[in-house]
């Protein structure tokens, strides 16, 4: 089977994301009852379980990985960099600055 290098972005924004998730996490624990549903906390955790499985994977820069691995790193990757992009522009960063978060 062919393997697949993750580079440099594509490890940075999975760790990212898993950083991003357990803040969520965090929020969800201390927010108060009946904020978040059940639904709402399982979801978090099985994508947090996924990241984690995904980070075994590729667990470092150059990590040699399947294609179905890497296609969906690829796609965390840019849900990551969208999620970072349209928090700048909420926070009111001009429009080029908030594109840096595409280049992360």
């Amino acid at each position: 089977m062919k393997k697949y290098r993750v580079n440099e972005s594509e490890h940075f924004n999975l760790y990212s994301m898993h950083d991003k998730l357990k803040c969520i996490e965090i929020d969800t624990q201390e927010a108060p009852a009946h904020t978040y549903t059940d639904e709402q906390w399982d979801e978090v955790q099985e994508r947090i379980s996924e990241v984690e499985e995904l980070m075994e994977k590729a667990y470092c820069v150059g990590a040699l990985v399947d294609w179905p691995t890497l296609k969906r790193i690829r796609e965390i990757k840019e849900e990551r960099q969208l999620m970072r992009y349209n928090a700048c522009m909420e926070q009111g960063a001009s429009e080029k600055d908030a594109a840096m978060a595409f280049e992360l």
